[in-house]
């Protein structure tokens, strides 16, 4: 009988013993503070916690020369002259075809350029009359003469 007097006390003791184990956590630490600035330390250690002292980040950064800058900058444009590294060029919409994106609408173009567009949008007109004649709402009609070569090029299509 004396046992089950006690055990509700016991229960008590047990109950706060481990809520106080739990409150303290001693198997979780807490995680360092890094600090971005080199001038304070991350954290604050004693000469007992480490026995050589932490490098700054100006101290460990690397001295980076005109040579190995230019090299950089010319490894860079060379990366992003890749194909790779392009804007997509088309997509497929939501209809299941695929649609062409246009970058930088609205600039002047360079005679090169112009010629160029001219013959790309002459090689769509002939593959996809229809995409072109909706897109760029030309007839289709005005489409095949300017395919056939009796109805000058729109220069309004190079304009756009």
């Amino acid at each position: 009988m004396a046992a089950t007097a006690r055990l509700p006390k016991a229960l008590l003791c047990v109950t706060a013993v481990i809520l106080i184990a739990l409150a303290w956590k001693p198997w979780h630490k807490d995680p360092p503070a890094y600090s971005r600035d080199a001038s304070t330390p991350a954290t604050a250690s004693t000469p007992a916690d480490s026995p050589k002292p932490a490098a700054t980040a100006a101290e460990t950064a690397p001295v980076m020369t005109t040579t190995m800058r230019a090299a950089a900058v010319a490894a860079e444009h060379t990366r992003s002259a890749s194909a790779q590294a392009q804007p997509p060029r088309n997509y497929t919409g939501p209809d299941g075809k695929q649609h062409e994106i246009v970058y930088n609408q609205g600039l002047n173009l360079s005679p090169g350029a112009r010629e160029q567009l001219k013959r790309e949008l002459l090689a769509q007109m002939r593959k996809q009359p229809e995409a072109v004649s909706r897109i760029y709402q030309i007839s289709p009609a005005d489409i095949a003469a300017v395919v056939a070569g009796t109805k000058a090029f729109p220069e309004k299509l190079l304009d756009q």
